[in-house]
C-alpha cells in the first residue's frame, strides 16, 4: 500500500498537483486549476479501486481454504432412528447443511454413509421382530402361544321332564314341526353331557378388545329362538332375523348397568334388526309376547374367551388367551353356575370339567 501511495504522489507532484507535503503549491498558474478539477477524482477512484481489490482477495483464498470437513456431516446422525422412529432418509437430507459449490467432491460422499446408518438398525429391526403383537384395541398383549381350554359340563341330579309345547295358537307355527316340540330346559346326552352351557373368564383379564366386525345370528325359526344360547361381546352388533312365515315381537329383559330393555315386532317373514349391549350380563334373556314359549339367553362379556357346550357338553375356548390366572365359569340358564380357577401357562392345553346339579335334587 506504501508502494501505492507513494507512486500516485509522485504522479502529481510531477503534474504540479500535490506538494511533496500534500500541500498545494504555492505558484500554480490558473490553467492548473481545470486540470486539478479533472486529475484528482481520477486518482481517487484509482485508489479505491486497488483497496478493493486488496481486500477482495483474502476471503477468496479464505474461503478455498476451508477445511474439507464442513460438508453434509449431519446425515448419519440425522438418519439414526430411535425404537419407535421408523427409518426416513428424506428427513436425514432435510436436516444436512448442502455442501459449499467450491467442494463439489463431498456430494459424493453423502450416499457413501447411508450403509453405516443401516447397519445400526438392523439390530433394532431384529429385536422389533421379537416383541410380542400388540392387542388391537390396547391393553394387554394377545399371546401368540398355542394355549387351549376345553373341557365338558355334566349335568348331576335328575331332571324334570321337558314340557310339550301348544303352539295351537298359531296354526302357522304348528304347521313348520312334522313332531311334538318340547321345551329346552335340560338338553342332556347319555352320558350326562348338558348342552346349552356357557363357558367363559369371569376374572383374571386384563387390557381390552375390540369387538369383532363378525356379527353373530339370533334367529326365529318354527317359532322357537335359535340359538337357545349363545354369547356376544360388549358393543358387538348382532342381528336378529325371523325367518318364519308370522309376527315374532322380540322382547329383551336386561337388568345390569347401562343395557336398555328392548321390544319391537317383527311381521315380515326375513326381517333383520340389529342390537348389541353396552355393558357385560350373563344372560340377557329374549322372549316372544306374541308366542309365550320362545326364549333365548345371550351371555355379553368383556372379551372373546367364551363358548356355549354343545350336545355331549363339550367346550373349547378360542385361541389367544394370554398366560395367567383366571376364574372360569360355567353357566346354564337352568342347571345354575360353577366356578373353576385355572393358572395357564405359554403352550398349556388343559381340560376343565364342571359338574352342575338340578336344582332342588337330592
Amino acid at each position: 500500500m506504501n508502494t501505492v501511495f507513494s507512486a500516485g504522489a509522485q504522479l502529481a507532484k510531477s503534474r504540479g498537483v500535490l506538494h511533496p507535503m500534500s500541500e498545494f503549491p504555492q505558484n500554480s498558474s490558473p490553467d492548473d486549476k481545470p486540470r486539478l478539477v479533472v486529475v484528482v477524482p481520477v486518482i481517487l477512484v484509482c485508489l479505491g479501486a486497488i483497496v478493493f481489490l486488496f481486500n477482495s482477495t483474502p476471503s477468496v483464498r479464505k474461503e478455498s481454504s476451508l477445511p474439507q470437513t464442513n460438508g453434509v456431516s449431519e446425515a448419519p446422525a440425522a438418519m439414526m432412528r430411535t425404537k419407535h422412529e421408523p427409518l426416513n432418509q428424506n428427513k436425514a437430507r432435510t436436516l444436512s447443511r448442502p455442501p459449499s459449490r467450491l467442494l463439489p467432491q463431498r456430494r459424493a460422499e453423502a450416499p457413501q454413509e447411508v450403509p453405516s446408518a443401516t447397519a445400526v438398525l438392523q439390530p433394532q429391526t431384529a429385536a422389533a421382530a421379537s416383541e410380542p403383537a400388540p392387542v388391537p384395541a390396547g391393553g394387554a398383549f394377545l399371546s401368540t402361544a398355542d394355549i387351549e381350554i376345553s373341557g365338558q359340563v355334566t349335568l348331576s341330579g335328575t331332571p324334570p321332564p321337558e314340557i310339550r309345547i301348544d303352539m295351537s295358537s298359531d296354526a302357522r307355527c304348528g304347521q313348520l314341526h312334522n313332531t311334538p316340540v318340547t321345551t329346552r330346559h335340560y338338553l342332556v346326552d347319555k352320558d350326562g353331557g348338558l348342552a346349552n352351557v356357557f363357558v367363559y373368564i369371569k376374572s383374571g383379564l386384563n387390557g381390552k378388545w375390540a369387538a369383532p366386525a363378525q356379527e353373530p345370528l339370533l334367529d326365529q325359526i318354527g317359532c322357537l329362538y335359535e340359538p337357545y344360547v349363545m354369547g356376544v361381546m360388549v358393543n358387538q352388533k348382532f342381528q336378529i332375523k325371523n325367518s318364519d312365515p308370522t309376527l315374532h315381537n322380540v322382547h329383551a329383559t336386561p337388568y345390569q348397568g347401562d343395557n336398555r330393555e328392548f321390544n319391537f315386532a317383527q311381521p315380515s317373514q326375513g326381517q333383520v334388526n340389529e342390537k348389541s349391549f353396552p355393558n357385560q350380563e350373563v344372560f340377557v334373556r329374549f322372549k316372544c309376547n306374541v308366542h309365550p314359549w320362545m326364549f333365548a339367553y345371550v351371555g355379553v362379556v368383556e372379551h372373546p374367551f367364551f363358548a356355549v357346550t354343545s350336545a355331549d357338553g363339550r367346550f373349547r375356548l378360542p385361541p389367544n388367551l394370554p398366560p395367567g390366572t383366571y376364574t372360569l365359569e360355567a353357566v346354564h340358564p337352568k342347571a345354575g353356575s360353577a366356578t373353576r380357577q385355572i393358572t395357564v401357562n405359554a403352550s398349556d392345553r388343559q381340560t376343565v370339567d364342571f359338574t352342575l346339579r338340578v336344582p332342588n335334587s337330592p
